[in-house]
């Protein structure tokens, strides 16, 4: 009877205690994830898709993606590539993966000498060059390229893939 009672009191004090709204508010939030938790979460789709069918570590598949996406992006100019842009959530921090290049070093470094037709086939010997400083094999770039198209069929809008596959063509 003692332990009824004192639980009985100890229930009646809790719920008498005033309760902040804020603290409320805040665990309810924390429970719905918000845009840019989503957002990460698709990018975190096309990176774990290339991760686990290439064998790749996560920064290697971001830096990978990001690449490819920086050629399509100075290929077809911003206007074009904002709706592959809008179809990739996270785009951003792929960009930002991409390894720093040094000029002067490797097949885009030479192809910067060579004048006009070093300069069509510059883009894509960047990409060779980030993939080969973040320890890709450069016979990944098509797998990786379909990858990223397929994700475009699925989730992105009408004509996005084809865009990227222009945006792609100095590689492909």
């Amino acid at each position: 009877m003692k332990l009824m009672t004192a639980t009985l009191l100890t229930m009646t004090a809790l719920l008498s205690m005033p309760t902040n709204a804020g603290i409320l508010d805040q665990l309810s939030q924390a429970a719905e994830p918000t845009k840019e938790q989503s957002q990460q979460t698709q990018s975190s789709d096309l990176v774990g898709t290339v991760m686990s069918q290439l064998g790749l570590s996560q920064t290697q598949a971001e830096g990978g993606l990001g690449s490819l996406l920086s050629l399509a992006q100075s290929s077809l100019g911003s206007s074009e590539f904002s709706s592959i842009a809008d179809s990739i959530p996270g785009i951003d921090g792929l960009l930002d993966a991409v390894p720093k290049l040094d000029n002067d070093s490797g097949m885009s470094g030479l192809l910067s000498k060579a004048g006009g037709l070093g300069e069509s086939l510059q883009g894509g010997a960047m990409v060779y060059d980030a993939f080969e400083q973040l320890g890709i094999s450069k016979e990944l770039a098509a797998p990786m390229i379909d990858i990223v198209k397929g994700y475009l069929d699925t989730n992105g809008s009408a004509g996005t893939s084809e865009l990227l596959m222009q945006g792609l063509n100095s590689i492909l």
